[in-house]
């Protein structure tokens, strides 16, 4: 009777909660990572745009103060009279045309201390004064504060007779101080379009909202990748630890068999030496030989079965030669081989390789791929075996079969306990063999060459 199909584990994608899981995940960094740096760009290019702006005001504040004093214009004069008042000193009015002339300005307005317009490019506002207007108060007190502003023409009658070509400027009122810097005599409040540095700014905006969306994006992307990789390890874990609970399971039965199956051994091989001792023919004593030979090596097995399925023991001073090890797993296929018509290749390198590892667990797996190779060649066919150094301080045995090859569903589950294609057998012969030749730090790898056999490659350490 063929194996039981052992009932599939949830597995980690299988999972109800997965894909939910990495959903919120991901919709939670991205808005998390996207939110920080749309902030960060935001107040970096806030930043940038401000003291460009505050840079310009001041050099616009220190030359229109530089010309007040230059052309030695009266501070009581400029505090009171307006440029319509002939009694207005000349001085006073030369500074009004310097303004009038400053470069990217299209309006201006010049304010007393009082607030009152003394001039303006729009003559309708001279001798205007407008309440609640905080950037008139904090430059009268001493304080820039520059600001963008885009026209909008039909939102706002002040915005009408701007120039055509106009679509955003910047506004700030200007402080004038008295000679000695200690009092606030006026102020001028500036309309400028200056191109270039527009174009700075918005290039400075750009570059930090592209900059961001970038870093943003890289930092995302990073993100996913590590928590891709950490499932992928997860469903590893996962993989080992469902084989385990399964290995744990052929522990439990190889346990329950191995008492069932002493007792008849030992009766068996006592009965064998009992025939052995009577006078018989020289044929049937040889098979009564065989006979005690095999069922040593089934006791051998068994107790090496028990042993792959507990936990590793301290092996570190166990060896093994290859090539020994070879020749006696070949000795005990002899039959079989002969049965099926199997031409066996060994071939041979220089010297006995020794390997780091116990003989009896090196010869449990070659013994496990010896047995799927025999039965891969129903035929008849050719073994190939042999063995050569590997990168690393290893030894690499190769045994290759002609028999018809894996299919991909049989490749899918070749590893994968209880999974088989056979009659009859268990399906854990290549599990524990992968298990046992990981735990001595070698691997246990197949290549399939569909309609040309399947090639099987043990890896284990060598001994320094």
């Amino acid at each position: 009777m063929g194996a039981q199909p052992v009932p599939k584990l949830l597995s980690l994608r299988d999972s109800p909660h997965y894909m939910q899981v990495l959903a919120i995940f991901v919709v939670t960094s991205f808005v998390a990572i996207f939110t920080t740096t749309s902030v960060l760009s935001q107040y970096l290019a806030n930043y940038m745009t401000t003291n460009m702006m505050m840079r310009d005001a001041v050099v616009s504040m220190e030359f229109l103060n530089s010309i007040v004093r230059v052309e030695e214009a009266d501070p009581n004069s400029f505090g009171m009279s307006r440029i319509s008042d002939p009694a207005g000193d000349a001085e006073t009015r030369e500074f009004f045309t310097h303004v009038s002339r400053l470069p990217d300005v299209f309006r201006a307005n010049i304010y007393s201390a009082s607030g009152e317009v003394l001039w303006s490019s729009d003559p309708e506002l001279i001798g205007r004064t407008f309440e609640d207007n905080d950037e008139l108060e904090a430059a009268l007190v001493g304080k820039l504060d520059p600001e963008i502003v885009v026209v909008d023409r039909e939102g706002k009658e002040e915005h009408v007779g701007f120039p055509t070509d106009v679509q955003e400027f910047i506004e700030f009122y200007i402080p004038i101080w008295s000679d000695d810097d200690s009092t606030v005599i006026g102020a001028v409040e500036v309309y400028k379009a200056p191109e270039a540095l527009l174009d700075t700014i918005h290039g400075v905006v750009t570059l930090a909202w592209v900059g961001a969306l970038m870093a943003g994006t890289v930092l995302f992307t990073a993100l996913l990748a590590v928590v891709v990789y950490a499932t992928r390890i997860l469903r590893r874990q996962e993989q080992r630890l469902v084989e385990t609970e399964r290995l744990a399971v052929v522990g439990e039965m190889a346990s329950a068999v191995a008492h069932g199956l002493r007792n008849p051994l030992a009766a068996i091989r006592s009965c064998a030496e009992l025939v052995a001792e009577d006078d018989i023919p020289g044929d049937s004593r040889t098979a009564i030989h065989d006979i005690m030979d095999q069922v040593d090596r089934l006791e051998t097995w068994i107790r090496s079965f028990l042993t792959r399925t507990r936990a590793a023991p301290d092996s570190a001073g166990d060896i093994a030669h290859v090539d020994v090890i070879i020749q006696r797993c070949l000795a005990g296929f002899e039959p079989q081989l002969r049965k099926r018509g199997i031409a066996v290749e060994l071939a041979q390198s220089q010297g006995s390789p020794v390997a780091s590892a116990g003989s009896a667990e090196l010869e449990q797996v070659l013994n496990t791929i010896l047995s799927n190779a025999i039965e891969a060649m129903k035929a008849g066919g050719v073994l190939r075996i042999g063995w050569h150094a590997a990168p690393g301080g290893r030894i690499a045995i190769e045994v290759a079969d002609t028999g018809p090859g894996l299919s991909d569903e049989q490749m899918a589950r070749l590893f994968v306990p209880f999974q088989t294609s056979k009659s009859s057998g268990l399906g854990v012969g290549l599990a524990l063999g992968r298990r046992i030749a990981e735990r001595l730090g070698g691997s246990l790898d197949l290549k399939n060459r569909p309609e040309t056999g399947v090639e099987v490659t043990l890896t284990v350490p060598a001994r320094a």
